[in-house]
């Protein structure tokens, strides 16, 4: 029986140190992790990893060009189903998610995070 690939998390964040803790977090608890700073760049990164496609999108809300609402439904249109998550310092901006999406309020707990991660990975949505 071939052994599952490591799960690969696409980040996208328009603050480069809030990128840089997740991407090493992510990175030592064992997912291989791709960074962007924005939706066009997430929306890139995800057309070019088609062959080995992400398996959770982690996207703040507020970001300029696109929000986290924006890039969720960008992304699904190239993989239906993405599981994601959501981050963001304003619950009430952010509004209702969409199906398969959580929401986590800043600032984050990797604690946290990494405790929600695998049901987010292992659920997905159809």
């Amino acid at each position: 029986m071939p052994v599952p690939a490591t799960p690969r998390i696409l980040v996208v964040d328009d603050e480069e140190a809030i990128l840089y803790v997740f991407e090493r977090y992510l990175s030592v608890a064992g997912y291989r992790v791709a960074v962007a700073n924005n939706g066009f760049d997430a929306v890139s990164a995800a057309e070019a990893a088609e062959a080995d496609p992400f398996d959770l999108l982690i996207t703040d809300f507020r970001m300029p060009g696109m929000n986290g609402i924006e890039v969720i439904h960008a992304l699904r249109r190239l993989r239906p189903g993405l599981p994601a998550l959501v981050i963001s310092g304003n619950p009430i901006e952010a509004g209702v998610m969409p199906d398969g999406v959580r929401f986590l309020s800043k600032p984050v707990s990797m604690a946290d995070l990494l405790g929600i991660i695998p049901s987010l990975i292992g659920r997905g949505i159809d």
